[in-house]
């Protein structure tokens, strides 16, 4: 495997069809594109098509170009990062990034132009969708902390603040409502973003909220509206505008209290789930991660964890059946409830009022099968 060290960049439409193949080759001697998720992962092509170079020298004399308008004989000063690979009589180049789909690429060796290809424009249906926006609930306090944006495709990085408002009774929107980060918080493959309503305007006594005001107000009405302008990774903007309607209530100023929470426990020898009743919302993005069931000897029972729409309750349902005996639930202390009050302490508390606060990574609620 070798790998040519040359940057990706330009990107722009080209309205025709460019031949695979250029020169002497035959109908055999042709480029093919290899796709995985609807994406253009690599390309293929026969060794005869680059006899002429070195096996050894593949990566200095053979390289990738965007095809450029205003150069469509000569290569760019630029060309595509990736790794070759050969395998029975078959040459393989995997780039850094996908090839964007809509745009030509030239194939040079030795200076020589010897092939092409173009990368089909997707059909719009294979555009992402919005497929959530949380949190579930349509009644929210007006200390809201956080909304997650769940999306069926990756999707475009740093767009949030062009693609995403917040709209109060209809018809104003709420500048600077979101805290502007970048990097942005997506998940490893770009389908989950987490929006911050801005803490500096949240959180009572700072200059933000003072000169600003809070992005909420209690008993109004607001929108989460997410344009279609935004484009997933192949450039295929959304299929519409999504929206999320939601009313205010009073700030939430109270930790999560384990003491109210419920718990209906399963009986031996079924794999019924171990059912918790949370009495509030509670953070999605921090759930799953948040809570693990361990047996008496300590060791992690394993399992899934489901949750319900509104995020008020879930349930573990084992991967083997219950054993008689002692279980725990073990929670991280940093699940929090929609205003970002974790299990130790509040998000926003009155630092002049001395308040008891708790320490400590995790907590615990023991349970016992019968």
């Amino acid at each position: 495997m070798v790998r040519s060290y040359v940057m990706y960049g330009l990107t722009f439409f080209v309205c025709f069809n460019i031949l695979c193949s250029c020169g002497t080759g035959t109908e055999s001697d042709k480029i093919d594109i290899t796709w995985k998720d609807k994406r253009a992962v690599a390309i293929t092509f026969p060794l005869r098509m680059i006899e002429n170079v070195p096996l050894d020298s593949i990566v200095q004399l053979v390289t990738i170009h965007l095809l450029i308008k205003t150069q469509p004989e000569t290569p760019s000063l630029t060309a595509v990062l990736g790794e070759y690979t050969l395998d029975n009589g078959i040459v393989t180049f995997t780039p850094l990034v996908p090839f964007t789909r809509g745009l030509h690429y030239v194939m040079w060796a030795k200076g020589a132009r010897i092939g092409a290809f173009a990368v089909p424009v997707p059909d719009s249906a294979d555009g992402a969708k919005l497929l959530a926006i949380y949190p579930s609930q349509d009644t929210l306090p007006e200390n809201l902390l956080k909304i997650y944006l769940h999306f069926s495709r990756p999707m475009q990085e740093g767009m949030s603040d062009k693609y995403v408002a917040l709209v109060k009774n209809g018809r104003d929107t709420v500048a600077g409502a979101f805290l502007n980060l970048q990097p942005e918080l997506w998940n490893e493959d770009r389908t989950k973003l987490t929006l911050w309503l801005d803490p500096g305007r949240t959180k009572r006594e700072l200059i933000p909220n003072q000169k600003l005001g809070a992005p909420l107000m209690k008993n109004a009405g607001y929108q989460i509206v997410v344009l279609p302008q935004w484009r997933d990774q192949q450039g295929l903007p959304l299929s519409q505008t999504y929206t999320k309607a939601f009313v205010t209530i009073a700030r939430d100023s109270l930790s999560p209290d384990l003491k109210l929470w419920k718990l209906t426990i399963p009986t031996i020898n079924t794999s019924n789930p171990l059912e918790i009743s949370f009495g509030e919302s509670l953070d999605c993005g921090l759930l799953n991660e948040a809570m693990k069931v361990k047996n008496e000897k300590g060791i992690n029972v394993s399992g899934k964890w489901q949750f319900d729409r509104t995020e008020t309750s879930g349930s573990f349902i084992p991967a083997e059946n219950w054993i008689a005996g002692k279980h725990s639930l073990q929670i991280d202390t940093r699940l929090e409830d929609l205003a970002g009050n974790n299990l130790n302490r509040p998000f926003d508390r009155d630092i002049t009022t001395k308040t008891e606060q708790k320490s400590g990574e995790t907590t615990t609620l023991v349970f016992h099968i019968k």
